[in-house]
């Protein structure tokens, strides 16, 4: 089974982010990586982890707090 991978560049435009700011997050450890020779790749299933386990609210919580006002 072939994992999809993104490069730093893409991710950091797909969250908003520069890729300097995601290269400090990556030597961190705060992101999950892996390494190809010189390439940096960033699985896509583990990124949609990571995202997933960010604080904030999902869009039905915040649906929800907005019925409750």
């Amino acid at each position: 089974m072939v994992t999809q991978h993104f490069t730093i560049r893409e991710v950091a435009a797909l969250i908003g982010s520069t890729e300097k700011a995601l290269r400090n997050r990556l030597a961190r450890g705060q992101v999950p990586y892996r390494k190809l020779g010189r390439r940096v790749l960033i699985p896509a299933d583990e990124l949609e982890k990571f995202l997933s386990n960010l604080p904030g609210r999902t869009a039905q919580e915040a649906t929800k707090a907005m019925e409750d006002l």
